[in-house]
């Protein structure tokens, strides 16, 4: 065993001080953001092993998951209960390592709260004019979110925000809907990771418009995005009204939450040269060129070459929201993933499609992968299948 993997191992004594972070963050909220405690079971597990600590009713113990379960920064169900589950290691900076104890706590009540537990992928958010507008509305918000900024300059950057948004928007005909359910998957479980880590607003929004600015250059904004914009307009947000959570339905759109609270009216034309429209078109046309190219050869490995398809019903899946890449209207690749369904289990490495229907997996033949099947499954002419 090299000292770098021991270094990563999960101990009791290793874990504890971040369970009581966390434990220490909720307390401080008492449930002033939603309107209920945060503090529940939470569990660190070590993927590699499965080995995990897990905090539940003032006990912190070492315990193991399950193959049976997946391991991910998500909420999951285990024996009886509802947990925070986060991979272990964790973080090393102390303020990233909260807001991902804080995100995924949310993640554990958002059911119980009454918001969506899942969101879509946004297809149109990997073209040219996705992403140029999306850019746009990053660049506005972080503009808004200047403290030295007057109330009347960030209203007018929020209301070119809105102006951006609205372009965007109207891409394709699911865009709106679609960007509104992982707002309010990811969004507010982001926004939730900012607000406990730092309750005082002054001095949470320099690192939420730092944020916004690193995230330009993301490769993918399809699954990603709304870590970025969810806590910006939450910040912005809570600017007018600060109980703004304690109201917000399911069906709300925070763009629309936003214009509300600043009594905002965006403009027709939209007023892209103000936050360097050119050079971004110049730079997402050159990217999405590149991009093309790319399709070609993922067309070739994912349609056009030999394959091995699995049929995806009940699934449990982990994957990197940021190395998430539509296929057109085929699907969307996924640079890893993991996945258990009812034929058992794989583990992709090298690039795995998940058809647009969310029925099929589709992975090169015997490239990059591992799988295992449960009893009474086979691998016939290519295809996942039960005896």
């Amino acid at each position: 065993m090299t000292r770098m993997h021991a270094l990563l191992l999960i101990t009791l004594l290793a874990a504890q001080p971040a369970l009581q972070e966390f434990d220490a963050m909720c307390r401080a909220d008492d449930g002033k953001l939603w309107g209920r405690s945060l503090c529940g079971p939470v569990v660190l597990v070590e993927p590699a092993t499965r080995n995990a600590v897990a905090s539940l009713d003032g006990r912190v113990f070492e315990t193991k998951i399950p193959e049976s379960i997946g391991i991910a920064n998500t909420s999951v169900t285990w024996d009886g209960r509802t947990w925070t589950m986060v991979m272990w290691p964790l973080p090393e900076d102390s303020a990233a390592r909260r807001r991902l104890l804080a995100h995924e706590s949310f993640h554990r009540v958002q059911k119980d709260l009454g918001f969506p537990s899942t969101g879509p992928s946004n297809a149109h958010l990997d073209s040219a004019d996705g992403r140029y507008w999306m850019r746009l509305e990053w660049r506005a918000l972080a503009r808004a979110l200047d403290p030295h900024a007057s109330r009347r300059a960030a209203k007018q950057t929020i209301e070119d925000a809105l102006a951006f948004r609205a372009a965007r928007r109207v891409l394709t005909a699911n865009a709106a809907e679609d960007e509104r359910l992982l707002e309010m998957h990811e969004g507010l479980a982001e926004h939730t990771g900012f607000a406990l880590w730092e309750p005082r607003l002054a001095s949470r929004v320099p690192a939420i418009a730092a944020q916004l600015t690193r995230s330009e250059k993301s490769d993918s904004y399809v699954r990603s995005f709304a870590y970025q914009s969810g806590p910006a307009w939450g910040a912005l947000i809570e600017r007018r009204s600060p109980r703004w959570t304690r109201s917000l339905k399911a069906g709300d759109d925070l763009g629309e939450v936003a214009r509300r609270a600043w009594d905002a009216h965006p403009p027709r034309q939209p007023r892209a040269a103000q936050y360097g429209g050119a050079s971004i078109r110049a730079e997402e046309d050159a990217r999405a060129e590149t991009k093309r190219q790319e399709k070609a050869a993922l067309r070739a490995r994912f349609v056009d070459g030999p394959v091995l398809t699995l049929p995806l019903g009940q699934m449990q899946l982990v994957f990197d929201p940021n190395r998430v890449q539509p296929l057109d209207d085929l699907g969307t690749i996924y640079a890893s993933i993991e996945i258990a369904d009812a034929w058992g289990k794989i583990v992709v490495k090298n690039g795995a499609m998940v058809t647009a229907d969310w029925k099929r997996l589709i992975v090169p033949m015997g490239d990059g992968y591992t799988l295992t099947l449960n009893d009474g499954w086979a691998v016939v002419d290519g295809k996942v299948t039960k005896r």
